[in-house]
């Protein structure tokens, strides 16, 4: 997981489905992979996630998490708070992500 000494830029909510490569009983804080991708527009932004409270992260469900996006500065410019953006993970979509607040 790439989540080691990174600055967040947001806090917010995802509702992930299982992705189809994953076993049947993992979890989403099992999930080795947390470098995702957020369509905004026609274009995709990556970002990782930290996830709030992994024990009550559960998929098709929001949970609350920390997102560092790579492209931060760009993303402050074109994203809008509490709007729904299609999540994907490499061509795979796999939910959705809403930004609640940016974190200074």
């Amino acid at each position: 997981m790439f989540t080691e000494k990174r600055k967040y830029d947001y806090w917010g909510e995802l509702i992930l489905k299982k992705s189809r490569i994953l076993k049947e009983a993992c979890r989403p804080q099992e999930d080795k992979v947390n470098w995702l991708f957020m369509k905004a527009g026609e274009n995709l932004y990556s970002f990782v996630y930290k996830i709030e409270s992994p024990s009550e992260a559960i998929y098709g469900k929001p949970f609350k998490a920390k997102f560092a996006f790579t492209m931060s500065d760009k993303i402050r410019k074109i994203v809008k708070m509490n709007q729904v953006y299609e999540v994907f993970r490499g061509p795979e979509p796999i939910g959705e992500i809403i930004l609640k607040r940016i974190i200074d």
